[in-house]
């Protein structure tokens, strides 16, 4: 499988990330300076903004709060304690807020450049004028895929991406770019080790598991969850979500606030955060016997497995050190979820791998977490949505009693796919 998608190799617009090289170098060129007329151009701030002259002029100079720490013990500058030192400077000192904000869109502007512009186009065959990325399905722990020269599997998604790096994935002349992409896999795994019945149920019948967290949490009728127009619908969702993709991993209140506070912008008080986890165990009642059986059984083992067998040593939790235990503990309980996870997803590439020869016209070309990347001809959409929902959506292994979805869009560039109408393929 991963031979077959390095030989295939990704389309791409050269040209495209040449025009957007030269944006980003401008972009970049114009924040710095910015940043130099508030600090003064004898600070040196690099490639990251994270130098020793930039850290001492913040923590020496203005005489900054020292918010987090590396493994070395010297002051950390990453992403979270710029956003940190941003918040305490709206109420300490102001004038330092704009700073603070262009740092991060310099990183930001940066990042796109290094990693994704020129990190793509050196790696382009002169040969094919395509990406042929080395796909590595056996070094990660959990099973999953990596990627790497370059790695196409970290892309960020638009609306979060001023570039538009996926569209440099580009369909040639007549063809299309199909992606398949698992429906909250993990969360039905989830579902169906721990054998809730409220999630058993809500996926069996189509429903919405976000908005049944939401009025699990909450304590409302589902039906006030799922009302669109109520003034903390956006809010409340925003949170459930964010708890059921950390639920099944082991959930404290100060993780929960983080998560909601970096990831979502939202400040919840740790008393809430609090009382959210409880009233998801309390509305979940088998998830918390679940997480209990997985890790007194690994404590047992010292190794933690996958549905279909595949082991994870995980020594570290008989420690006698609280920190070590409780992260081996998640690890525990992650690895069957996100590795049955990824087992179902490798299980579906080798029924469409056999399926191939029938269909010299589908060309798998990438595989992102529990997505799956084809090129195709603009006249066979229909035939290859069908064939390939068909494989990702068969039962994995007996035992396995959630229904499958995989979601099909179609289009001639990565980042500006569209939905396939479920009556197009019918």
């Amino acid at each position: 499988m991963p031979v077959l998608m390095r030989f295939n190799g990704l389309p791409v617009d050269r040209q495209l990330m040449v025009e957007k090289r030269s944006e980003a170098e401008r972009q970049i060129v114009q924040l710095k300076g910015k940043i130099e007329y508030i600090i003064g151009s004898n600070v040196a701030i690099g490639a990251n903004a994270s130098t020793a002259a930039f850290k001492k002029y913040l923590f020496d100079e203005q005489q900054l709060p020292k918010m987090k720490s590396t493994d070395k013990d010297k002051d950390a500058l990453d992403d979270e304690t710029l956003i940190l030192l941003k918040e305490w400077c709206a109420g300490n000192k102001p004038d330092l807020v704009e700073l603070f904000e262009l740092v991060q869109e310099y990183r930001h502007w940066g990042k796109l450049k290094s990693t994704y512009i020129d990190g793509y186009i050196k790696h382009i065959s002169n040969a094919t004028r395509r990406l042929h990325p080395d796909l590595l399905p056996f070094t990660t722990e959990t099973g999953r895929f990596a990627s790497k020269n370059p790695n196409c599997q970290n892309m960020p998604r638009m609306g979060n991406d001023d570039v538009g790096v996926r569209n440099f994935i580009t369909a040639p002349e007549g063809k299309l770019l199909l992606s398949l992409d698992f429906s909250q896999i993990e969360l039905r795994v989830g579902a169906f080790y721990c054998k809730d019945e409220q999630m058993l149920e809500t996926y069996k019948t189509g429903g919405d598991i976000h908005a049944l967290t939401t009025a699990v949490i909450y304590k409302i009728p589902l039906a006030e969850a799922m009302d669109e127009s109520h003034p903390l619908y956006k809010e409340r969702r925003t949170i459930a979500k964010n708890c059921n993709f950390s639920t099944f991993f082991g959930l404290f209140p100060r993780g929960l606030q983080r998560t909601l506070r970096f990831k979502a912008g939202l400040d919840v008080s740790l008393d809430e955060c609090d009382k959210i986890i409880n009233n998801l165990k309390f509305g979940y009642p088998r998830l918390s016997r679940w997480q209990d059986e997985v890790k007194k059984r690994a404590g047992f083992r010292a190794y933690t497995e996958t549905w279909l067998g595949r082991r994870r040593a995980i020594p570290q939790i008989r420690s006698a050190t609280w920190s070590v235990k409780a992260f081996a503990e998640r690890v525990a309980i992650n690895t069957p979820i996100q590795g049955t996870a990824t087992d179902i997803l490798k299980l579906s590439l080798a029924r469409i791998i056999r399926g191939l020869p029938d269909r010299p016209w589908l060309k798998l070309l990438l595989q992102i977490h529990d997505e799956l990347v084809f090129e195709i001809p603009e006249n066979e959409v229909k035939n290859a949505v069908i064939f390939v929902k068909n494989c990702m959506e068969q039962q994995p292994f007996e035992a396995f009693s959630v229904p499958i979805i995989a979601e099909a869009e179609v289009g001639k560039r990565f980042g500006e796919l569209r939905g396939v109408k479920a009556d197009y393929v019918e």
